[in-house]
């Protein structure tokens, strides 16, 4: 670790103080200028033990409110990647690769599992393809970072992030909005809720519809108009009954549909040792960042999925609570795709997904005498199915594959917290897991007359165990500051290969450390929380495409990961509201020997996948009373440093630093009825990559994902209710 450079990185995070949102004031913060201003504290339900101080538990959350989100203009699980400390996000097409203090994965296909989890109102969400929808009627997200083996365990070794929506209370809520923006975006949105029969039964009800136009032009195909465009449509629906014994049953269904072109990935024409690729000669590439040349008329995305949950919370006594959490989920997926995206006839992929999940928690509550205790009982079981081929048109080669896999999984959890003193506390958990899975594939791979070259036939069982501990203490000094130290243990599963004869690959498991303080400073006026931590990770999962259609996965992986992040809100009156977040990052492989074509290469020191040594954010909001109501002017700046793509660190398969502005102004009116804003993002029209693609470089060259340009647009929002 470079302590100099190090150093200097705290202090700079430490002096530099910016903006969250307006609803980060406390409620009852006056708006009288002689008043003192608080900042508004934040519950989170992420240790299951109900609603919990986020500044109260002794951990690193990030936890954003429904009018945070709305302020910032964080309409999905990514736009967070830039405010929360230690959080990344990559993308392979369709698929969301998610990763938390440098633990994360490239794998995303059946058979494996993601590194950091993703909870819909409690419901595990196995599949990435379907993380990413536009937030609808969400009362917050908690994002959990670090290993969370014991209370929420299936593979979330890099962290969790629970996504909440608003349960329908006793007063009636209803707003329609309309959002008007550049590339034709269009946004109608409308929610209500409220009782249904008395004060015993509630109800509420969410619907979205968004479209646009491609981000991206296609000049080289007469019957696409470009690429990451947007047609989707989302609903949610809540029923919630209230007992009489103050318990209550919530029942939740949402549906989401998207129909779009596919992503843009373009290619650069180079090897992944900067050479120059086979095929380079023959590209035709537009210079402007965001055109393409493909030579495919109709790539498409059509994915649907829904899901519906039933929650009851049965109390037993004053001090034991039963709470039962079920749920099913539905994925369909298709895609056919220009892979190589170029003018070329070189690759296409096409993609078929079927998948559905049923699973329980079952969980007793305890809290008496200075003991908070959480006992639970988990099960999941997934059936996944995919039909994939990849087509290498300039040979006619079709490597179609035919793949089921179900995964069976059952986990024994506790944890506990016991008050030594009024200001000590004291927390062990364990988690036992155990899981199977069972994989089939047919892969044939056939010529341009459709005779068969190669293929196997895989039919493979695998189960494995783990325990997965915490312990951890934390002390407050004063009401206002709190001191904290965990170790805890992160397990994820092994899984199987889809593209390899010998399929099979094992778990991996994180050791990690970490101690922190959260502290208020000037009756609440200040905020600042500060973690350190130290990862040990073993037999680390790697992945990476050789070539088109062939995968390598290997376990031969250990790495150390240590770090910092401090999160910082200032509110200095109630004209102005500031914020800081910064990351140190040192992420690197002790010892590994990458799979390279028919060779191996020497990794070791080379940092991990998507881990940014320095990230940090800063913006600005002021707020500005008039007669009629209130203006806010927002400011952000989001920063972050070089990020490779794969373990050999190489430039092209990288993207350098790079900062995005954006900027926001709002109006609302004295009753709160009307509200308008306008905004724009990434004002300088910053042009870079999340991800790159290492198989089409014996061809076109290593291609690079396109992210969005600059946007704009107007949104007109009014309360009915």
């Amino acid at each position: 670790m470079r302590i100099s450079r190090l150093a200097l990185s705290v202090a700079f995070a430490a002096g530099s103080l910016t903006l969250h949102s307006a609803s980060a004031l406390s409620e009852d913060s006056s708006p009288s200028k002689g008043q003192p201003v608080k900042l508004k504290d934040v519950v989170v339900t992420a240790t299951k033990e109900g609603e919990v101080n986020v500044q109260k538990v002794p951990a690193s959350i990030s936890a954003y409110t429904e009018d945070q989100l709305v302020d910032a203009g964080i309409k999905n699980i990514e736009d967070l990647k830039f405010q929360t400390p230690g959080m990344n996000v990559t993308r392979n097409g369709q698929a969301t690769r998610l990763y938390m203090r440098g633990i994360g994965t490239n794998l995303d296909f059946i058979g494996s599992d993601p590194s950091v989890t993703v909870h819909l109102d409690g419901i595990y969400l196995s599949r990435t393809t379907s993380i990413l929808d536009d937030l609808l009627d969400v009362e917050r997200v908690e994002i959990l970072r670090g290993p969370q083996g014991t209370l929420y365990g299936r593979n979330s070794t890099g962290g969790t992030i629970n996504i909440i929506s608003k349960l329908p209370q006793t007063e009636p809520e209803g707003k329609a909005s309309v959002e008007l923006g550049n590339y034709n975006h269009r946004t109608f949105a409308a929610s209500a809720s409220g009782p249904l029969v008395g004060e015993s039964l509630l109800g509420g009800i969410a619907l979205s519809k968004t479209d646009h136009d491609p981000y991206v032009d296609d000049i080289g195909t007469s019957q696409t108009d470009g690429l990451m465009d947007d047609d989707s449509l989302g609903a949610r629906g809540t029923l919630r009954y209230i007992l009489d014994n103050q318990g209550e049953i919530i029942l939740r269904s949402d549906y989401n549909n998207v129909d779009r072109s596919t992503g843009a990935y373009k290619p650069t024409g180079l090897t992944t040792t900067g050479a120059t690729s086979p095929l380079a000669g023959a590209l035709v590439l537009p210079s402007d960042p965001f055109e393409m040349n493909i030579s495919y008329d109709d790539p498409t995305v059509d994915i649907t999925h829904w899901g519906t949950s039933a929650e009851i919370q049965w109390p037993l006594s004053s001090s034991l609570k039963v709470v039962s959490l079920t749920g099913y989920r539905n994925l369909d997926f298709k895609t056919v795709e220009d892979t190589d995206g170029s003018n070329l006839n070189v690759l296409l992929s096409e993609v078929n997904d079927d998948q559905h999940q049923v699973s329980e928690e079952l969980r007793l509550h305890y809290v008496q005498n200075g003991l908070s205790l959480v006992n639970g009982l988990y099960y999941l079981n997934e059936d996944h199915k995919t039909d994939t081929t990849v087509n290498v048109l300039a040979p006619g080669l079709r490597n179609h594959f035919d793949v089921s896999n179900e995964t069976t999984a059952y986990a024994l959890f506790s944890q506990g917290t016991y008050a030594v003193t009024s200001q000590l506390n004291a927390t062990l958990g364990v988690r036992y897991s155990k899981e199977k899975k069972d994989f089939t594939n047919t892969n044939r791979l056939t010529n341009a007359t459709g005779a068969q070259v190669s293929g196997f036939n895989t039919q493979k069982s695998q189960d494995w165990d783990a325990w997965s501990p915490k312990a951890g203490i934390d002390y407050s000094v004063t009401p206002q500051a709190m001191v904290y130290g965990n170790v805890s243990r992160g397990f994820k599963s092994g899984g199987f290969n889809f593209t390899s004869t010998d399929p099979q690959f094992d778990p991996e498991y994180v050791w990690a450390y970490e101690v922190g303080t959260k502290l208020d400073f000037k009756e609440q006026q200040l905020r600042s929380n500060i973690a350190l931590f130290y990862y040990d990770y073993t037999d680390l999962q790697v992945s990476d495409f050789t070539r088109a259609g062939v995968l390598s996965i290997t376990n031969a992986a250990d790495a150390t990961v240590k770090g910092l992040e401090i999160e910082n809100q200032w509110s200095p009156s109630v004209d102005w509201l500031f914020e800081a977040n910064y990351a140190y990052l040192d992420a690197t492989y002790d010892k590994y020997l990458a799979p390279s074509g028919t060779t191996s290469v020497d990794v070791s020191g080379n940092r991990l996948n998507a881990s940014p040594e320095n990230k940090f954010s800063l913006a600005a909001q002021y707020f500005q009373d008039v007669d009629f109501g209130t203006f806010s002017y927002r400011l952000e700046y989001a920063w972050q440093d070089k990020q490779f793509f794969t373990a050999f660190n190489q430039d092209v398969s990288s993207q350098d630093s790079y900062g995005l502005i954006n900027a926001r102004v709002s109006f609302r009116t004295t009753d709160e009825k009307w509200e308008v804003l306008a905004y724009g993002e990434n004002l300088t029209n910053e042009n870079y990559s999340t991800s790159s693609r290492e198989f089409t470089a014996a061809t076109v060259g290593v291609s690079k994902d396109i992210a969005p340009p600059l946007t704009a647009g107007v949104k007109l929002v009014y309360h009915f209710m």
